[in-house]
């Protein structure tokens, strides 16, 4: 089994109960908003997640919650649409909160995200975030450019063993890439360069043993292989 476990255990670890028996999702939302996980390089709704937790199956058509609580990716409330019919977008509570208090809303503007970053994170209209932003009297947000940090922030998640795994681009399936400079190339490498102050010799891969790491305390470039394994056959020379 994977350190890290299943990826029941990441959705476990991705939500947070309610006081009135929902469950709030933590984790990653789409462009949508949708409730997703990136397991094995795959993209992967929660809710079928929470369905497969509840049933031991996937559902035939689409996963959705029985309940009104925004949001919520509670197993018992998950249904599969090919069975139970989903309710229609607009038969909740006329006056139902969006997602997201504007306590919370406020918060995050506070510590200087930008009103798409966080109606992505709390699954809600960026408009209504500009509407807040606007009534605290902050200045409307101006855009730059993403920074390596930003897209790192964006596209790495800790995992259990003191990992980092990206969670982002692969190229061919495997490698991870990040778009800087105006190409895509290895986040590995940046972050081996930044850690260690000199450029990488060959390709930069995780050292730990677990494939998916980016973590830069984890990688080695040519050089630190060689000399590991000059050090293990010194050591296991001796002691033959």
């Amino acid at each position: 089994m994977s350190p890290r476990g299943t990826i029941e255990d990441l959705f476990r670890r991705r939500t947070q109960p309610t006081s009135d028996g929902h469950l709030d999702w933590t984790g990653y939302r789409n462009k949508k908003g949708t409730a997703t996980l990136h397991w094995n390089g795959g993209t992967h709704g929660a809710l079928r997640i929470a369905y497969r937790i509840r049933t031991g199956q996937d559902p035939i058509g689409y996963a959705h919650a029985t309940c009104e609580h925004p949001g919520c990716v509670a197993p018992e409330h998950a249904a599969d649409s090919a069975v139970t019919p989903r309710r229609g977008h607009h038969t909740g509570p006329i006056n139902r909160q969006p997602n997201g208090s504007d306590d919370q809303i406020k918060a995050l503007l506070r510590e200087g995200l930008n009103d798409r970053q966080i109606g992505k994170r709390l699954g809600t209209s960026p408009k209504r975030v500009a509407a807040i932003r606007a009534e605290l009297g902050l200045p409307a947000f101006q855009s730059r450019p993403l920074t390596f940090d930003d897209r790192w922030d964006a596209n790495t998640e800790p995992v259990d063993g003191g990992h980092i795994r990206w969670t982002g681009r692969l190229r061919e399936g495997t490698s991870p890439a990040v778009h800087h400079g105006r190409r895509y190339v290895s986040p590995r490498r940046l972050a081996f360069e930044r850690l260690h102050g000199r450029p990488a010799v060959g390709r930069v891969l995780p050292g730990c043993g677990y494939g998916p790491c980016v973590r830069p305390e984890h990688l080695e470039d040519q050089p630190m292989r060689d000399q590991l394994a000059k050090q293990c056959a010194a050591i296991f020379g001796a002691a033959a």
